[in-house]
């Protein structure tokens, strides 16, 4: 098995462990520094004689970086005996000028930092450092205040490196979370987006057919009842088309990165939408005010949506209604109204809510950062959206904009 692969697999049941997650390089550079720096603590004991007791002694003290390379974790507090008192013996009982021997355990304690949490590792560190400062003060080592200083310097870094695996183990995993989320945002934005359609064409091509099925059934047809209700279905068709466009337009944006990139709807599309309800049937007129083509896009798209679907629920619930569009929109502030007559009688399925075209609207204006409300009021069905632009500050919330512009206002009940 490759050493790098090894050591990844290391670093996995690391992780697996609630440890950092390091490159492999780094758990390579710290066995391979601990054995470099025990292996030369032995050879400089060669000479002497006792080269058999420290290589005896330096296997001991390897037995805790071995079990961790196998992932076999043991507790800090049993870790720093078994790997710390050898060395720290070989020390003081082969003593000899320039021990590198100590250096290993300026790797013990970096290691410790860099793997347990703070207080265990500051603790074996504080250990580490007092038996070296004791040596010094015997004599048996030269330079002690240099090697305590490693050995608090080692654990420091092995700390950092701690501290910043985690931070990057955290950004990654936000990353990957806002990733998935975005990818489901942009699923729910292509579900609005087939239901506005579907609910859009459905909408006109009924009122088409339903015009063309009252003429069909005139006991006195004309032949020009009969030209008229063969435009309404050819109407109807032309929309059904249209719509299975968008629809696998907008389909296919789930899969294919390539191809033609046909614009989405904005405010200047707003009159050919509300003529096309009026070819349809529906009692519409349209009020706009202000600069619609100073709209941000996806704000522009928004309050489209929105006025279809509303016009989609009257032709749905209430076709015989008369139905009024007021926009008011530029780059500061964007209002959109749409309101309907309601018959007398009992609330209908759209007053009351039902479906899944109210919960879009007022998604689609909150995820816009917008408000939005519907409801009935002074005898007619209110659909309204309120959308921030540069100066929010300027958008008028307080009178409802049927009663400034009273030339619009219906006579209450079914046209």
């Amino acid at each position: 098995m490759p050493v790098q692969t090894m050591i990844e697999k290391l670093s996995a049941r690391w992780e697996r462990h609630g440890y950092p997650r390091f490159v492999w390089w780094i758990p390579l550079v710290m066995y391979g520094s601990t054995a470099i720096a025990l292996l030369i603590g032995v050879a400089q004991r060669a000479g002497s004689g006792h080269a058999l007791a420290a290589a005896g002694l330096a296997l001991l003290s390897a037995v805790p970086w071995a079990l961790d390379a196998a992932a076999v974790r043991l507790r800090w507090w049993m870790t720093v005996p078994i790997a710390a008192v050898p060395v720290l013996v070989l020390m003081a009982a082969y003593p000899v000028s320039y021990d590198f021997a100590v250096f290993a355990l300026v790797m013990l304690v970096g290691h410790l930092g860099a793997l347990e949490k703070f207080a265990a590792s500051l603790a074996a560190t504080a250990l580490v450092g007092a038996a070296v400062a004791a040596l010094g003060m015997t004599g048996q080592i030269e330079a002690s205040a240099l090697w305590v200083a490693a050995v608090v310097v080692g654990w420091d870094i092995g700390f950092i490196m701690q501290y910043q695996q985690r931070r990057l183990d955290a950004q990654e995993s936000a990353a990957v979370t806002a990733q998935a989320q975005a990818v489901l945002e942009e699923h729910q934005r292509i579900a609005r987006e087939v239901h506005d359609v579907i609910a859009h064409s459905l909408s006109v091509t009924l009122l088409h057919v339903t015009a063309a099925r009252r003429m069909l059934e005139d006991d006195d047809l004309l032949p020009g009842d009969i030209r008229e209700a063969g435009e309404a279905l050819d109407d109807a068709e032309r929309v059904g088309r249209q719509a299975m466009a968008e629809i696998r337009h907008t389909v296919g944006l789930l899969g294919a990165d390539s191809g033609a990139v046909h614009p989405a709807p904005d405010l200047s599309e707003l009159p050919a939408l509300v003529s096309e309800f009026r070819a349809a049937g529906l009692d519409v007129v349209l009020d706009i005010s202000g600069t619609p083509e100073a709209v941000p896009q996806q704000a522009a798209l928004g309050l489209y949506r929105i006025a279809q679907e509303s016009l989609s629920n009257v032709a749905k619930h209430q076709p015989r209604a008369r139905t009024v569009v007021v926009l008011e929109a530029d780059a500061d502030c964007q209002e959109l109204q749409v309101w309907n007559t309601l018959p007398a009688g009992p609330a209908s399925p759209a007053a009351e809510g039902g479906g899944a075209g109210i919960p879009g609207m007022r998604q689609r204006a909150v995820l816009l950062g917008g408000a939005f409300s519907a409801g009935e009021r002074d005898g007619v069905w209110v659909v309204e959206a309120r959308l921030p632009g540069e100066a929010p500050s300027r958008c008028r919330l307080g009178l409802p904009k049927l009663l400034r512009a009273p030339s619009l206002r219906p006579t209450t009940g079914p046209a």
